[in-house]
């Protein structure tokens, strides 16, 4: 027997697996199937985010290291970055593409830096600034003269920095980085799928019409909702393989809209069977209720037909006694007279 409000895990496996259910779902008020929305985009987000920032601290122990040993000595002169050696550029930044920083002493301008849109989140030293350039394209720029201001610039050199990126600061900014990611990811995630919902729920209202399913816009929008989930947890899948691996498919957008297709087209032709079959079931019923008021009014005609019978019956027995109560008093005075 199903629950009332089954958990969020159940509704998960549900919509996944058990097509039986989704005459439940299309009931639901439809702040429930928001909700689950809801949920669901935000596990998506948090898993996400948290991926992300392991493969930032992946990918800055990686750089730590080649920092360590590439990098040249360099140092800050009248807020000014000044590099030792013939190589004045150095860029460097994980395979995915995801996190990478750059070491340019003669640029002043980031759109002078070709690598600077290679990666998503990047962190570039420049000839008077750093910039820094976040997963959601915005951007922090903060120039050598303002740090100053703060803090001593000549005591930043190439030892410095290995210190500071051994150090908490750079928890503090994990952190920051992960809370940054999730609510970028939430909003841009939400939005989409709520978009993917409205389409389907105009698909599935299509596909009711076809099939001739009486349905509330209510209950498709509900339908439209749960028929995503599998796509949606799939695509949460791809997001983390692609984001370790860099493993890509290219019509995997097709395939998402597809599978989230056929989940509320065969949802809906099961709620047909279902309502086919109880109406089979309803016609049987009225058939033997047709049946049992047939035999009713037959048993009720026959017990008329025999109360009339019986009072004819009766009415012979009367004229009978009657008859019988005339014949002697018309007999005596003949018989005295004789």
């Amino acid at each position: 027997m199903r629950t009332k409000n089954p958990p969020f895990l159940k509704r998960v496996k549900d919509s996944i697996i058990n097509f039986d259910e989704y005459k439940t779902f299309l009931e639901e008020k439809t702040w429930v199937a928001i909700k689950y929305v809801l949920k669901i985009v935000f596990i998506f987000t948090i898993i996400l985010a948290m991926a992300l920032t392991y493969k930032l601290v992946e990918g800055v122990h990686k750089i730590m290291l080649e920092f360590q040993n590439q990098y040249p000595n360099f140092s800050f002169k009248d807020n000014v970055l000044v590099v030792e050696g013939d190589n004045k550029k150095i860029v460097n930044g994980d395979s995915a593409g995801y996190f990478g920083i750059i070491l340019d002493s003669e640029k002043e301008n980031v759109n002078e830096v070709e690598e600077f849109e290679d990666y998503q989140f990047i962190i570039a030293v420049l000839k008077d600034k750093i910039v820094v350039k976040n997963v959601d394209d915005s951007q922090t720029i903060m120039t050598y003269e303002d740090i100053s201001q703060n803090y001593d610039l000549s005591s930043v050199s190439k030892d410095s920095i290995l210190q500071y990126l051994n150090g908490n600061s750079m928890i503090r900014l994990y952190v920051a980085l992960t809370l940054t990611s999730f609510i970028y990811f939430y909003i841009a995630y939400l939005i989409q799928i709520l978009l993917d919902i409205l389409l389907l729920s105009v698909i599935g209202y299509i596909v009711s019409k076809i099939v001739n399913i009486k349905l509330k816009y209510k209950s498709i929008f509900n339908l439209s909702v749960y028929s995503l989930t599998l796509s949606i947890l799939l695509y949460l899948l791809y997001m983390v393989i692609n984001l370790f691996t860099g493993f890509t498919i290219k019509y995997f957008q097709i395939a998402y809209n597809a599978i989230s297709y056929i989940y509320i087209i065969t949802a809906m032709m099961t709620i047909k069977s279902d309502l086919m079959k109880q109406q089979v079931e309803v016609g049987k019923i009225v058939e033997e209720q047709k049946k049992v008021r047939e035999e009713k009014n037959k048993e009720q005609e026959e017990k008329k037909s025999d109360k009339e019978e019986q009072k004819e019956e009766k009415k012979k027995e009367k004229g009978k006694k009657e008859n019988k109560k005339e014949k002697p008093e018309n007999g005596t005075p003949e018989g005295n007279e004789a």
